[in-house]
């Protein structure tokens, strides 16, 4: 069942849950903002302006990153008060990105330069430029800031790069044109969603090499795990629906259908709720994963994107 928040001002009508649970921090693409929607209640808190075409968006425990491609631009947002805190000036396309908590790196795709930039998380100083593959999308790190994870979608392969060392190991060959990526909380696996052979590459981190595939429905986009990592979430855009699949056996579990074009997914930890960007619907569904059938759609403006970890 899919309610309107409109009709939902009562918290807590369709899903219960603890009262404390993180903030989402959707990109919205078109509207050039940033809405933050808090979990618990299922409603937006605040909208907040930023450069133009906000796409990737990495929540850190005081800090949202988020890039704009079409400006060369990366802003950073208070995540306390909600305020642009700085705005970095950084060329190229930055398109995904990623914070690494135990190095206090921050880690740029440039989709133009085939590159993933090093940032200083502090005060936005560069500190390497890596070559990957062609047109790189989605990046993650590893829990423990170890590795390095790119999803090259023009040369259908993943880059492995020691954080370290900032070079590449091991260039992976995956699906067709991967997409979104993260990884394992163990850190030992990587999952990329490949958008155009319809399928999820399952990555063995240490040994390089892909070592499992997830097939799925028509354009697999977004990526989450929930459930102890036992279940993969996938939003897939050309059928709007949000996914589910066991991790283990890659058996898919069922799907509830979403809004048009999904895109980025985030669960909340506290609350277990899943957040997905309809792209094509200008909304935001939150799903309670534990009733499939109940979630609460959010207008948030045009072109929501949440391409990345928006819920920290």
């Amino acid at each position: 069942m899919r309610t309107r928040a409109a009709l939902m001002l009562a918290i807590g009508v369709l899903l219960s849950g603890p009262l404390y649970a993180a903030d989402a921090w959707m990109t919205v693409q078109a509207a050039n903002e940033v809405v933050r929607i808090d979990t618990a209640s299922s409603r937006i808190v605040a909208h907040i302006e930023v450069a133009h075409g906000p796409v990737g968006v990495a929540v850190g425990p005081d800090n949202v990153y988020v890039t704009h491609p079409e400006s060369g631009q990366l802003t950073v947002i208070d995540s306390g008060s909600g305020a642009v805190a700085d705005v970095w000036s950084i060329g190229g396309e930055p398109f995904g990105v990623a914070l690494a908590e135990t190095s206090g790196r921050v880690y740029v795709t440039d989709w133009a330069g085939d590159r993933v930039e090093v940032y200083k998380a502090a005060n936005g100083d560069r500190i390497a430029r890596v070559a990957v593959g062609a047109a790189p999308a989605g990046v993650a790190v590893t829990p423990d800031g170890a590795y390095v994870l790119t999803a090259n979608r023009e040369s259908d392969s993943v880059s492995i790069i020691d954080a370290a060392a900032n070079r590449v190991l091991a260039t992976v060959d995956v699906g067709t044109a991967p997409f979104a990526l993260l990884t394992g909380p163990q850190g030992k696996r990587a999952y990329v969603a490949n958008v155009r052979s319809d399928d999820i590459s399952v990555i063995d981190i240490a040994e390089g090499a892909t070592v499992g595939h997830i097939s799925t429905g028509l354009f697999p986009y977004g990526l989450a795990l929930t459930d102890a990592a036992r279940t993969l979430l996938v939003s897939e855009q050309r059928a709007g629906v949000l996914a589910r699949f066991d991790v283990a056996t890659g058996k898919r579990l069922g799907e509830i259908e979403v809004g048009g074009q999904p895109d980025g997914v985030a669960v909340d930890p506290q609350t277990g709720r899943a957040v997905v960007a309809n792209w094509f619907d200008d909304t935001v569904s939150v799903v309670d994963l534990a009733d499939t059938n109940e979630q609460i759609v959010l207008d948030v403006g045009s072109g929501p994107r949440g391409f990345g970890r928006f819920i920290h």
